[in-house]
Parts: structure tokens; C-alpha cells; sequence
């Protein structure tokens, strides 16, 4: 009688430490991958903060006008693509990178979704 209680405590043991492991794994990694996911965009949106300085401020003061309306992220592919005719040295990947900040930063105050 003693050994069949031990044997079912043992096995709930193991049946529990299993389902702790696995749930660790399974939300434990998506943490990992989110907390990596969240680095690689701080870093992405620190480089394009840092080509757009090198880029655009030397002739506009910023964009955080507040008496103008956000831009939704055609309107700031268009204001890249003119910025190229005035000679701004981009390749696709920096102006895609610039629109995304420019965007993001005034992001919610667009016209309509972008």
C-alpha cells in the first residue's frame, strides 16, 4: 500500500517537473526571442536616428513641428524621394530606414493609418 502511494507521488513529481520544464521553454524562450527582438529594433532605430543626422539635419532644424500633422509613411516616402532630386545620397535601405523613423516618431498623429 505504502509503495503505491510513493510510485503515484513519484510520478506526479515527474509529471509536474515536466510540464514546469516544458513551459519554461515554451515561454521562457519567447521572452529571449522578444527581449532580442526589442534590442535589434533599439539598435536599428539608433542607426537610422544617427544616419538621419548625418543626412537631414544639416539643412532642417527637425520635424517635430507640433502645429503640423503627422505624415503618414507614404507621405514621408515622398519627401524622401524629392530630398534624392535636392541630392541626398541614400541607397533604398537608408531611405527605407529614414521613413520608418520619421514615421515612427510622429507616429499616431497621422492623417490616416500609414
Amino acid at each position: 500500500m505504502k509503495s503505491a502511494w510513493v510510485r503515484k507521488r513519484v510520478v506526479w513529481t515527474i509529471f509536474l517537473a515536466g510540464v514546469l520544464v516544458c513551459g519554461s521553454l515554451i515561454f521562457g524562450g519567447q521572452g529571449v526571442a522578444m527581449q532580442e527582438t526589442k534590442s535589434s529594433k533599439k539598435m536599428m532605430d539608433e542607426k537610422a536616428y544617427t544616419l538621419y543626422q548625418s543626412k537631414c539635419l544639416g539643412c532642417h532644424l527637425s520635424v517635430a513641428d507640433p502645429e503640423k500633422p503627422g505624415r503618414t509613411r507614404d507621405d514621408w516616402h515622398l519627401v524622401v524621394q524629392v530630398m534624392h532630386g535636392y541630392g541626398l545620397d541614400l541607397t533604398a535601405e537608408e531611405s527605407d530606414m529614414i521613413i520608418d523613423l520619421l514615421y515612427d516618431l510622429r507616429k499616431g498623429m497621422e492623417r490616416e493609418a500609414g
